[in-house]
């Protein structure tokens, strides 16, 4: 083999290598974006993360079993069932009861109301940008990007805590803090052009307060899934706006869940839009998203 093709061999494998280098770049990018918060994600986090708890003594057991106890036990004893069923049906309406709290086994619920004072739960579930399983707060904004086209950026962080009271079927207040410089996209470089944008570096802490008692209803003692709209005062790059946002929630076995999304016009905040080369254009306005798991004290 002469010398020019061997060259000429070289070089096209090495095209090839970058081709597939940038192709694989390009797919990362692309398909690295997380998908939207929703509520049956979060239930299904709470669930997991308490199936995957120690199982509590039989004496501490917060969950009622008393009914199914009872049917068990008059059976055993040779009475007819005072609803004249078989015990056919009565074991089938046993079963169907058992798997009613969730695949997991994990039940529905377990707390004896929701009135309390209840936290921001950071510990339980884990936290990446792709898989997160626990509390976090992120944004979703979309953008124009060179080679490649339309892209959803998104940012997250799981360094949230706070703090919910609720009492009489309303929730009273409610306290939400997150520490911004911790927000983490799929690239370092726009990792450094948010946190300029946010002004971090003098600002670093985001916060939510509730301003208005927010009603709940006796479905949420009973693990029913809400929606409501929360009115609080929202704080970003030291700017207080009032805000309405939409919130679903579903209490689940000792967990809340909530999760919740509104749309956030940049300038509101003083917030300008990074200016990166790759970057040919992104909206004026995003979406700012959470998954909040609260425990009560």
């Amino acid at each position: 083999m002469t010398a020019r093709r061997k060259t000429v061999l070289t070089v096209s494998i090495l095209l090839v290598i970058v081709a597939v280098a940038v192709a694989a770049g390009v797919w990362r990018v692309l398909g690295s974006a997380p998908e939207e918060v929703s509520l049956a994600g979060a239930v299904e986090v709470a669930q997991q993360a308490q199936a995957d708890e120690p199982t509590p003594d039989a004496g501490t057991a917060t969950t009622e079993v008393a009914p199914s106890d009872a049917s068990t036990s008059d059976d055993a004893s040779g009475d007819t069932p005072a609803t004249g069923s078989d015990p056919a049906a009565a074991a089938s309406d046993d079963a169907q009861s058992s798997d009613s709290g969730s695949s997991l086994g994990t039940p529905t619920v377990a707390v004896d109301g929701v009135d309390g004072s209840w936290e921001v739960d950071a510990e339980t579930g884990t936290f990446t940008l792709d898989d997160a399983t626990g509390s976090f707060v992120g944004f979703r904004v979309n953008e124009e990007l060179a080679r490649i086209g339309e892209f959803t950026a998104v940012g997250r962080t799981g360094a949230v805590s706070g703090s919910m009271e609720i009492a009489g079927e309303r929730v009273t207040a409610t306290e939400i803090a997150v520490d911004l410089t911790t927000l983490k996209t799929d690239d370092s470089h726009r990792d450094g052009a948010v946190q300029r944008a946010l002004r971090t570096s003098q600002h670093p802490t985001a916060t939510f307060t509730l301003t208005e008692e927010l009603p709940i209803e006796g479905a949420a003692a009973d693990g029913v899934a809400i929606a409501a709209s929360a009115s609080g005062d929202l704080t970003v790059n030291g700017i207080t706006q009032p805000v309405v946002v939409d919130i679903s929630a579903q209490l689940v076995g000792e967990l809340i869940a909530v999760v919740g999304s509104i749309e956030i016009t940049f300038a509101d905040f003083d917030v300008t839009i990074p200016r990166v080369p790759v970057v040919l254009s992104a909206e004026d306005h995003g979406i700012m998203e959470f998954q909040l798991l609260f425990r009560r004290r």
